[in-house]
């Protein structure tokens, strides 16, 4: 489990650090609750206060008289942190400005001397430096605060800023206030507003501006924008809609007040009085144009038309089929539907809401390049996109429109690449693959913050006698999307990425691609094949993946079976190790285009592999645990609520705030809390059952209700119920005996998720679910288990014939 301090470093420091130079600190207190895991902000206070430097090391600290040491991770960040929360605290009481008296009044003592602060910052600021590369800048010593004035200009917003905030706002129109260029001239016009403030409000003012500038929304996740914010809603509370995508699909409405937390609501109707009353009448016409934040959040507007609508199913099925690109269901009555182009001719022309011309978002690669494989490449954007012009290293490149944006044609690109509109001209530098991540740069897996999605099967797979059973059936090497999506995923999930952020990178690799799997289904690929866990923090309601280490299991004889994130930058490095050690990389590809491909060390003789292992620094895989079909939770759920109920035919969690469970899988919730979601299923005549994860939820749901819940046909294993799935541990068990990764696959005409595997596999898979055995033409997997040469002398009974049988192995291994 990480300290504080490394928590805190990790958050405030190397995060914000890789993008440029530090010139603020927020710890705010929502965050302060999330890393002590308590609710309540006076208990946290107390916990925080109780992790402060000890009886006199506080007053030394403060004095100068005990210095900084060299630790790995300073101890004496904790009091800094501390100093800088206190200021931006809701705890401060109002008029309570002054900071010795604020100090005084969590430590129950005012200190004489507080001359030790700009030292242990400068010591901090070397620290960082030294050991993570990260640039903090410091203010220079106040002449009116000498020893108090770095922490009163690091801390951000302090009562100081919101008074300027505050002045700026009685400068603006109330029609403006929520308009960021009209803050941003005003701030930059207005006497005082920059030039009098302290150093932490320059730099999130400046922060805010790049973001503006970048688009997309960008600066309203910047700490300036949210403390502007709270000031303009202490006059004017206006609410907000907004659609978020749920587990696997689904949707969610919340209403978000200008500040405070969101409130989940069952339809737009509940929210028709606290929102603006433009946005008003598009509820109550049934039909409301939404704008996309990213990461799968889409807002409520009443300006800008839109291809997404959040509108009534009647309305939807008066639109002809060939209109719409997809639709999901919010609840019995509304839908969200994605229409191509203009949704109707109300719609008009959404010219009004294109960007300025430049390039926007794309995928960071170091310092200053991003991802050059399409359609991850930053997008283009102009007042005349179809006259933008692109050359990359010198050579003109083919553009194809995204929305409102052109996008480059698919392909991979390395170089400088220059867009032209109108004798504008903006660069970029572009490289073709990700950046790999050694081990102390990669966010790891703690249980103390992060529960598996695998729940109680983390880690665990079923009992077989057999290691390795390569599948035989047809391999497809992956798809150029596959590659380029795994470019993406791997450079951004170094330090943990939430899961909706995951799915708008699968969603744009698949956006120029007519027929694909749904991104729900290409991202469980990634889990299952080793690449990504994926998790929910433990002490607040969101979900991220973890990058997996890289490992290998030795196999047979001077043969390594490869486990973990293998892009590009990986597999070439492994490919030179191989070669160094006397052996080769073999590449095992998966069933389908859409499966990643796994890979294979062999060599004459163990002492070879020896040597590749060690020269490509790699640790040998942990052993899998036992695995159990379900583990029983039977607790009382004493303060949820039910807020989802399982659509059993689609696999989804449909609205639902029924006050009593009956039967079924639903979903609860805790109102005013952090936990996270339950699901219990309720099966009559059964004990109701209580789980975190919905996979596993699901799963364990069907095999309570009963019935066959896979099926096993032409050597792949699929699932007969929607949207369950084995567990990602159970996944990677399967791809090791297979050598053969899962994935989606169209071969029966529709799309499924798909997992190769033969008679060994099957048959410690069957031990713990009911699986369904299709006669194949080689006799189904029973057959196919006899006929084995890897099962020789082993013994199967067989229920139909109520016999004993015999593996003869005849026909030999298949590789």
């Amino acid at each position: 489990m990480a300290s504080f301090e490394e928590e805190c470093i990790e958050r405030y420091f190397l995060a914000p650090g890789s993008s440029g130079p530090i010139g603020s600190v927020y710890l705010s207190d929502a965050d302060l609750l999330e890393i002590l895991g308590v609710t309540e902000i006076e208990e946290a206070k107390r916990r925080f206060v109780k992790l402060l430097p000890a009886g006199s090391n506080l007053r030394d600290y403060l004095s100068g008289a005990l210095l900084p040491t060299r630790d790995r991770v300073p101890s004496y960040l904790r009091l800094l942190m501390f100093l800088c929360w206190m200021q931006t605290s809701e705890t401060r009481g109002v008029g309570n400005r002054q900071f010795h008296e604020i100090f005084e009044g969590h430590i129950g003592f005012r200190p004489w001397s507080m001359n030790g602060l700009n030292g242990l910052w400068e010591h901090f600021r070397d620290f960082l430096k030294s050991k993570h590369g990260v640039t903090l800048v410091l203010p220079d010593i106040h002449p009116v605060y000498t020893q108090i004035g770095r922490t009163l200009q690091l801390a951000f917003p302090t009562w100081r800023d919101k008074e300027v905030l505050r002045k700026l706002k009685r400068l603006i129109a109330g029609s403006l206030l929520l308009d960021p260029l009209t803050v941003s001239n005003t701030a930059r016009t207005s006497r005082g507003a920059l030039g009098e403030t302290m150093q932490s409000f320059v730099h999130n003012f400046h922060e805010f501006d790049q973001a503006r500038k970048r688009g997309f929304r960008e600066f309203e996740e910047t700490p300036f924008w949210r403390a502007w914010y709270a000031i303009v809603a202490e006059q004017a509370a206006v609410e907000q809609l907004e659609v978020h995508e749920s587990d696997y699909g689904g949707y969610e409405l919340f209403r978000v007040p200008p500040v405070g937390e969101r409130v989940q609501i069952g339809t737009p109707e509940e929210a028709v009085k606290l929102v603006p009353r433009p946005l008003g009448k598009l509820i109550n016409n049934g039909r409301i144009d939404l704008e996309s934040l990213g990461s799968g959040r889409f807002r409520a507007q009443a300006k800008v038309p839109s291809n997404i609508v959040l509108m009534k199913a009647a309305q939807l099925a008066q639109h002809d089929r060939s209109d719409i690109r997809s639709s999901a269901a919010v609840n019995s009555t509304w839908v969200v539907a994605v229409f191509r182009g203009k949704a109707s001719e109300e719609t008009g022309s959404a010219s009004s809401g294109t960007r300025d011309f430049g390039w926007h978002d794309g995928i960071r690669v170091g310092g200053g390049a991003y991802l050059g494989r399409s359609p991850l490449t930053p997008t283009i954007s102009g007042p005349v996109p179809e006259a933008i012009e692109v050359t990359v290293a010198g050579k003109p490149v083919g553009l194809v429109r995204s929305g409102q944006d052109m996008v480059m044609t698919p392909g991979a690109y390395s170089g400088i690449a220059i867009a032209r509109n109108l004798r504008a001209s903006h660069e970029v530098l572009m490289v073709a693959r990700a950046n790999e991540f050694s081990e102390a740069r990669r966010l790891a897996f703690d249980l103390a913050k992060d529960i598996p999605e695998d729940e109680f099967h983390f880690g665990s797979a079923p009992s077989s006698q057999i290691e390795v059973e390569f599948w035989s059936g047809l391999r497809t090497p992956p798809s150029e999307e596959l590659v380029t999506i795994g470019e993406g995923l791997y450079q951004r999930s170094a330090r943990g990425l939430p899961l909706a952020d995951a799915v708008d990178i699968v969603r744009r690799g698949l956006s120029l691609t007519p027929d694909h799997p749904s991104e729900w289904d290409v991202l469980r690929s990634f889990a299952d094949a080793g690449w990504l866990e994926p998790t929910f923090l433990r002490h607040y309601p969101a979900r991220r993946l973890l990058q997996r280490n890289l490992t290998a299991k030795p196999i047979g004889s001077g043969k390594a079976l490869i486990s973990g994130p293998t892009p590009l930058a990986v597999l070439d490095r492994l490919m030179i190790a191989a070669r160094a050690a006397g052996g080769i990389i073999e590449t095992w590809n998966g069933a389908t285009p859409w499966s990643l491909p796994r890979y294979v060390f062999r060599a004459t003789d163990d002492g070879a592999r020896s040597e590749f292992l060690r020269r490509a620094e790699l640790s040998e895989a942990a052993a899998y645990g036992k695995a159990v079909a379900d583990v029983a939770d039977h607790g009382d759920v004493h303060g949820f609520r039910v807020v989802g109920k399982l659509l059993a035919d689609r696999g989804f969690f449909g609205s639902c705030f029924e006050e009593k469970m009956t039967e079924g899988l639903y979903r609860l919730e805790r109102p005013g809390s952090l936990s996270l979601f339950h699901y219990r299923s309720v099966v009559p005549g059964r004990r109701d059952q209580n789980y975190v994860s919905p996979s596993v939820a699901l799963l364990s749901h069907h095999l309570r209700v009963g019935g066959d819940v896979f099926e096993f046909a032409d050597g792949t294993v699929f699932s007969m119920a929607a949207r369950v799935t084995l567990p990602s541990s159970w996944a990677r068990w399967v791809s090791d005996v297979a050598a053969c990764n899962a994935g989606p696959s169209n071969r029966s005409g529709n799309w499924r998720y798909e997992y190769p595997a033969g008679a060994g596999a099957v048959e410690g898979l069957s031990k713990l679910l009911p699986i369904k055995c299709q006669l194949s033409s080689t006799g189904g997997w029973r057959k196919q288990f006899l006929m084995s040469a890897s099962n020789r002398e082993r013994k199967i009974y067989d229920g139909r014939s109520r016999r004993v049988l015999v593996a003869a192995g005849s026909h030999g291994k298949s590789s």
